[in-house]
């Protein structure tokens, strides 16, 4: 079983080392960020931060909380209850409805700034316009990664109930053969609806084992799918690079 604390390659890296093994060339631009691969006699530049695989609406939503909530009830796709406030008092209606509640930046990322609310006092300390506010759920989270209209691998976060972003975590990676259908089939429709080709739809399974969807990132990081905690890894950034070089330029 791999070591909890093994530093892992970035996903920069993961995808420059995978562009030599394919003979893309590739050449760093920015070391660690950005560089080149050989595309069709020319150049094609490798920024995951802005995937090639996903037009910039697409992004722009999905780094929006709120935009990408809204697009997927368009969709008719089921959202946790949510909400965006101006004010500490509407927001503090919100948890007397729920009871627990959690605080996300409206442009957050990476579990950062992200706030689990039950007392109205802990509103009041936060700048709530830039916050979405979600019903608190627990439960297991999963992650489903998507590529080219495909679920190409699942993981258990397990973390216990913490969210700060320095937090132990173990990523338990499935094989295809004991994904859950249902959550593959509103994974792709969610992706679908978002216009994306590559990204990472993360789910809530409760206590009842209904299923909610927690979050969609147009920007997955790597590192954890090609070396899980345990299960099997899977190589995300040769079938990423892959994809990027079928597509015409």
């Amino acid at each position: 079983m791999p070591i909890l604390n093994k530093p892992k390659p970035k996903t920069a890296t993961l995808l420059y080392d995978s562009a030599a093994r394919l003979g893309l060339n590739p050449t760093w631009v920015v070391p660690g960020t950005i560089f080149g691969i050989n595309k069709q006699g020319g150049v094609q530049y490798i920024n995951l931060a802005r995937s090639p695989l996903n037009s910039h609406t697409s992004v722009s939503i999905t780094r929006n909380k709120f935009l990408t909530r809204r697009v997927l009830e368009q969709h008719g796709i089921k959202n946790i209850p949510y909400t965006v406030v101006q004010t500490a008092a509407h927001a503090t209606d919100f948890l007397r409805t729920h009871g627990k509640i959690i605080a996300k930046p409206l442009y957050g990322w990476g579990s950062r700034d992200i706030h689990i609310i039950t007392q109205p006092s802990e509103l009041e300390q936060l700048d709530i316009a830039r916050y979405i506010l979600e019903a608190y759920i627990p439960g297991q989270e999963y992650r489903y990664l998507v590529l080219a209209h495909q679920v190409i691998g699942v993981h258990r976060s397990d973390y216990g109930i913490s969210v700060d972003a320095s937090r132990p975590l173990r990523r338990i990676s499935y094989p295809k053969n004991s994904w859950n259908q249902t959550t593959t089939v509103a994974a792709l429709q969610a992706t679908e609806a978002l216009g994306l080709h590559f990204a990472a739809v993360d789910f809530m399974v409760d206590a009842a084992g209904d299923t909610h969807l927690l979050e969609v990132n147009s920007t997955p990081g790597l590192k954890w799918f090609h070396a899980p905690t345990s299960g099997p890894p899977i190589d995300v950034a040769s079938l990423f690079l892959q994809s990027i070089t079928e597509q015409p330029s």
